[in-house]
């Protein structure tokens, strides 16, 4: 007997392959059957999920996401279109989301960071301490420093010109923000040291890497 619903799975997503002659709500029910069964092969993971077999209607896609969400732990975080190399799709959406979600699940370190000690983050980080000189901090996605920094960071390693830096002292050796990097022998125009104790955000403007006081018409400006 021809199974009403078939789940195919990769690394990034889920192909479910409907039944195209099976009764809609006969259909809901057998996706619902489905999913409680592979519950536990699934876990908890964000997935991104593709439909085949037949042609949904936005609200049956919609009931359908639903039915797969209240019988399994899956976070169904989009939905792609049938396309021979889905998986790559399925893999360019979810870093999409994790970008989105960058400053939503900074990491927070709690500590000084030395000369000689070097750290990368995945995601954007609050760092409760101080960078000294010879120390290095880099970060996929923002940057926030509650304490002075004097050594290096970079934030936006992976591309992003829209990432941050604030630190409550800021004179540090080098900042680099997306592909824009300012050194402490750069002209003023380029880059100044913070010589006082304001706190300070540094952002890329016009491919340039700029430092003002940290007021609200600056954290307005900023791109979350």
């Amino acid at each position: 007997m021809k199974e009403p619903v078939v789940i195919k799975a990769n690394n990034f997503g889920i192909l479910i392959i409907l039944d195209k002659d099976l009764g809609f709500d006969s259909l809901l029910e057998a996706v619902g059957n489905k999913f409680k069964e592979s519950a536990n092969f699934f876990g908890n993971a964000d997935m991104a999920v593709a439909f085949d077999g037949r042609k949904l209607t936005f609200e049956e896609e919609e009931q359908i996401i639903q039915a797969i969400i209240d019988n399994s732990s899956l976070n169904v975080v989009c939905t792609v279109d049938h396309d021979p190399i889905r998986e790559a799709q399925f893999k360019a959406k979810l870093d999409q989301i994790a970008v989105s979600k960058d400053m939503s699940l900074a990491k927070i370190h709690k500590g000084n960071f030395r000369s000689g000690k070097m750290m990368e983050f995945d995601t954007g980080v609050i760092i409760i301490g101080d960078i000294n000189p010879g120390a290095k901090v880099s970060s996929k996605g923002s940057i926030i420093v509650l304490g002075s920094l004097k050594g290096e960071v970079a934030a936006g390693i992976d591309g992003n010109n829209d990432a941050f830096i604030i630190a409550l002292d800021m004179n540090p050796i080098q900042l680099r923000i997306g592909a824009s990097i300012g050194r402490c022998s750069d002209d003023s125009e380029t880059y100044s040291k913070a010589k006082d104790l304001e706190p300070k955000v540094a952002f890329v403007e016009n491919n340039t890497i700029c430092i003002e006081n940290l007021d609200k018409n600056a954290l307005d400006s900023l791109r979350l």
